[in-house]
């Protein structure tokens, strides 16, 4: 029987059932108490306790596994999950490594290559580097791998942050969680590297910091502590829905009856966007990037992002940035206001940002990244995600230890704790002369 339909009203009994043996167990509990007290035999109460607790976890153990029970066999198998290689095995050598930012006909191949590699992000394209540099006006570098046609090969795109507060470094991209190599061939990947690494010297950064979502053995210092989450889409809502657990399906639900509308448009969302995203970024002691931010980053995006509002009454209580690439679409940002979290806005958020991608022909959703331990990786995970583990490799100056720059590291702590208490209006001026500034 297909738990999508009628084990609904024996689940309600169970509910039921959970509900007055909790009362009866904690009557039972006070009377025994009482009799206690009283000097009173109680044994017969102690018994009865006893049987009513065992019960009360008989029934609370097999609603769960109702809840957590797939469907019968009607429901579709998950796809499979490929995850694309950066660094491919295709022959050639680099005879030279250029900064396309410099070079716009070298701009225009790396664009092409960018377009036609089967691991790149939306974050690898050169107009990304652009809108850093305008925007922050930090020091940016395209490098752009060439062989002796004058084709491109590879490319890594890098920004140096330099700041008083937190140091000197590059990253390959800071602010997304997507950058890296992208290169024909190991030999060719590690031409890129090297060029980096004297541009890191030439600057005294500290290090430069590789964005991968694989390990390709590039034998530099990294870190593996941040995951990512990626859905393989099928072609339709309908499979979709029948994949996920009936619990996540019934708090979708749940949602579905608090939020009284969604949205999914452009920049004419961005003020209802920032309000909630800027307050949700003061709650959890994060700066706040600037409202101008948002704005270039759709305008230089295009129709390959959009911003999406709920709304309960009038007022915009949930909200998120998604942006969609070659079949794959992210969703780098998303908030919620914290007291409205209870309405299950986030799953009908996300099921209708779900159903969105599916809709826009996209095969893979990406949930963005989180630590393995963070209460948002159980989150991605109840949709059936499958978690990719990060890799991100680090070119070290000499004497340099791996950076600590992330909320855990107890130097930051104290900052963290002191911004939840700013108003919102204060983290909105601080926050964006902060956040330009970490990775």
């Amino acid at each position: 029987m297909n738990t999508q339909e009628a084990p609904q009203s024996d689940m309600d009994d169970v509910r039921v059932e959970i509900a007055e043996l909790k009362d009866r167990k904690g009557l039972l509990s006070r009377q025994v108490g009482e009799a206690k007290k009283a000097g009173e035999p109680c044994d017969d109460l102690i018994s009865e306790l006893q049987q009513v607790s065992s019960r009360l976890k008989a029934c609370q153990k097999s609603l769960k596994k109702t809840l957590n029970a797939p469907d019968n066999a009607d429901t579709p198998a998950p796809a499979l999950l490929e995850i694309p290689e950066a660094i491919l095995d295709k022959p050639g050598v680099a005879t030279d490594v250029v900064d396309a930012l410099v070079l716009p006909h070298a701009a225009d191949k790396a664009q092409k290559y960018v377009q036609t590699h089967a691991a790149a992000s939306i974050w690898h394209l050169p107009e990304i580097l652009e809108f850093i540099r305008a925007h922050y006006g930090h020091c940016c570098q395209y490098l752009c791998a060439q062989n002796k046609e004058g084709e491109v090969v590879g490319v890594l795109p890098v920004v140096q942050l330099h700041s008083r507060l937190f140091g000197n470094f590059m990253v390959s991209v800071p602010y997304f969680n997507y950058g890296g190599l992208l290169a024909d061939n190991r030999a060719i990947a590690h031409s890129l590297i090297e060029k980096a690494d004297a541009w890191r010297g030439q600057k005294n950064a500290e290090h430069v910091e590789l964005r991968h979502h694989a390990d390709y053995g590039l034998q530099l210092p990294n870190r593996t502590g941040k995951v990512t989450f990626w859905l393989p889409l099928p072609d339709n809502t309908e499979d979709l829905w029948r994949s996920f657990q009936p619990k996540v399906r019934a708090q979708v639900k749940r949602g579905q009856q608090e939020v009284t509308e969604l949205v999914i448009g452009g920049v004419e969302l961005l003020d209802d966007f920032y309000r909630v995203f800027a307050r949700n970024m003061r709650d959890l002691g994060t700066p706040v990037y600037d409202k101008a931010f948002f704005r270039g980053l759709l305008n230089v995006l295009g129709k390959q992002a959009h911003l999406v509002i709920a709304r309960i009454g009038n007022h915009p209580v949930g909200c998120a940035f998604i942006s969609g690439f070659r079949g794959r679409m992210e969703i780098p940002w998303a908030s919620t206001l914290r007291e409205f979290n209870h309405t299950g806005v986030n799953m009908t958020m996300y099921w209708a940002i779900l159903e969105f991608a599916v809709k826009q022909g996209h095969e893979v959703f990406d949930f963005g990244r989180c630590s393995r331990d963070a209460g948002t990786y159980r989150f991605k995970q109840q949709w059936g995600a499958t978690p990719i583990p990060l890799h991100w490799d680090y070119c070290l100056a000499e004497g340099q230890q791996l950076p600590e720059l992330n909320p855990d590291n107890p130097k930051f702590r104290i900052m963290i704790n002191v911004w939840k208490r700013l108003p919102v209006w204060a983290t909105r001026i601080i926050g964006p002369l902060i956040v330009r500034n970490l990775p």
